[in-house]
């Protein structure tokens, strides 16, 4: 019975400051991970709350993740990431303006330029064939050239209708690069001409 009249007697805020008080110590004599936490007991808390709903306050109200100075948020998030071996990959699109003055892209253009006559992927039936020779240089009786560098990956015949198929492999025929059937094979349109 003195131990529930022991709960009663002690006020609320003594059990708030009894409670940051055990947080303050476990911070500074066995928090050995998070230095912020480490060199501001309970107040260093705060800090990691903040960050973690970080990106709804910036949204609503301060800034957008490229607008700090001299390293952005989606710099500094790269970093984070980066440094506790965490996944740092970011994916396709931007938030970025494009349009602003000095912003800087590089355009991917798969064909930039013809080839020489002597280059060894230069041939006058394919624009890309593979310099790689299959068997060459173990000296089999029929070597084989790839066509294409760039070929059409394995998409299942089930993935797709008839007409994708189709659609495909004549692009593949028109082009001279291979198209594998996704179900263990290759088309043999090229082979058809």
């Amino acid at each position: 019975m003195t131990f529930f009249f022991f709960l009663q007697v002690v006020p609320w805020w003594a059990w708030i400051i009894l409670f940051l008080l055990i947080v303050a110590i476990r911070d500074v004599f066995f928090n050995r991970h998070h230095t912020v936490s480490h060199n501001f007991p309970v107040i260093g808390h705060v800090r990691y709350m903040l960050e973690r709903i970080g990106p709804e306050i910036r949204q609503y109200l301060v800034a957008n993740n490229r607008e700090e100075l001299p390293f952005n948020r989606s710099q500094r998030s790269w970093i984070y990431a980066s440094s506790k071996k965490e996944n740092n990959y970011q994916g396709f699109g931007t938030d970025q303006d494009q349009s602003s003055p000095n912003f800087v892209l590089i355009k991917p253009d798969l064909f930039p330029f013809r080839l020489e006559e002597g280059h060894p992927n230069h041939s006058d039936k394919y624009f890309s064939p593979s310099a790689k020779v299959i068997g060459l240089k173990r000296g089999r009786k029929r070597p084989f050239r790839p066509y294409s560098i760039l070929n059409i990956n394995a998409m299942s015949y089930g993935s797709l209708s008839k007409a994708a198929v189709s659609s495909l492999n004549k692009g593949a025929q028109m082009s001279g690069c291979f198209h594998n059937t996704g179900e263990g094979g290759l088309s043999l349109s090229l082979f058809w001409r």
